[in-house]
């Protein structure tokens, strides 16, 4: 039976789940089994390493933040230089102001990219871009919210001052930046330098519309289709499905409790017709656990339920009904063999 993964970004780790009016995720998880899963066992972990980990691969080959998004913007870095995934922010007196401040204009990008011929930023959406730097060196992050740890980045509570990389060529450009950018910098994380050669999941569709989900698509051989009637597409599709919905996380960094909530019930509405669907083992979860109290990914493990595989008659999908359901609590690692 064909599978059909679903995961809800920043879904838990508040009241938010608890409070929302759920009636589809609350069906499919009575008529399911349910559990808890950690993405990443005691850490508060980046979706990139937590979704590679869910995918079933081991977190000693993830080869950072920077290389998987600079696949998913299509750019695939080569002997000699490293990646890194930046935002761009503001800053007074060395403290930082806003850790996600808007893309300069594509005029000034340009200007910034003639500093230096061996670095190169590349915008993506929002506030986010790519960095790609010539050279072997591994770079610090500089992001106060993600703490390096072995080869991927864990969430932290931010210290909002400004630190530097470590690399005197990479320091040197982000210096002539801020002259540019005036009241403007870039904070750096996940530097990788190489793709490993992982075994491929070519019998998956992914749907998502960030470079990092397009990039670990690419990175495992996913046929990438760009989100649009998803419910459509899922019916449509004869391959396994991985889909990602970003919408409660976002909410929940910005502390808005009232607007995840509000969030977690429209994706709910959207994904009613799932309810109907007897031909697809149907599994919904999140990448980790973001607190809208602190703004923060947190180290907390995330529902799961698995719909189409027999059931547990859970009533709800709550941290607080799935700790009672049959899969019990395990590691993202073990997920897809439990499909």
């Amino acid at each position: 039976m064909k599978k059909i993964i679903i995961i809800l970004d920043g879904l838990s780790g508040d009241s938010a789940l608890e409070k929302a009016n759920t009636p589809t995720l609350d069906f499919l998880a009575k008529y399911g089994k349910t559990g808890l899963m950690y993405p990443i066992k005691s850490i508060a972990p980046e979706s990139g390493a937590a979704q590679f980990s869910i995918l079933g691969y081991k977190l000693k080959n993830y080869p950072g933040r920077g290389p998987i998004e600079a696949l998913g913007i299509n750019y695939k870095i080569k002997k000699g230089e490293t990646a890194l995934r930046i935002n761009f922010a503001t800053f007074k007196k060395n403290k930082l102001i806003n850790i996600r401040a808007k893309i300069p204009s594509k005029k000034i990008i340009k200007k910034i990219n003639k500093i230096n011929k061996d670095i190169k930023i590349i915008p993506t959406i929002n506030y986010r871009g790519i960095l790609i730097i010539k050279t072997d060196q591994k770079i610090k992050n500089t992001h106060p919210g993600y703490k390096q740890h072995k080869t991927f980045s864990k969430a932290i509570t931010p210290k909002l001052i400004k630190t530097k990389t470590g690399n005197q060529k990479l320091d040197s450009f982000i210096k002539k930046l801020e002259k540019i950018l005036k009241n403007k910098t870039i904070l750096v994380r996940g530097s990788g330098n190489k793709i490993p050669k992982l075994k491929k999941l070519k019998d998956w569709c992914l749907l998502a519309d960030m470079p990092i989900e397009i990039g670990l698509g690419k990175l495992l051989g996913m046929k990438i289709q760009k989100k649009k009637n998803i419910i459509q597409q899922i019916i449509n599709c004869k391959k396994n499905i991985y889909l990602q919905i970003k919408g409660p996380d976002k909410y929940a960094h910005k502390k808005d409790l009232k607007g995840k909530i509000k969030s977690i019930e429209k994706i709910d509405r959207l994904l009613k017709p799932l309810t109907k669907i007897k031909n697809r083992i149907i599994c919904i979860t999140a990448d980790h656990s973001t607190s809208s109290k602190l703004g923060i990914h947190t180290e907390h493990p995330v529902p799961v339920l698995i719909y189409n595989k027999g059931s547990d008659n859970t009533n709800r999908f709550t941290i607080k009904e799935c700790k009672k359901g049959s899969l019990g609590t395990f590691n993202s690692i073990d997920l897809m063999k439990k499909l």
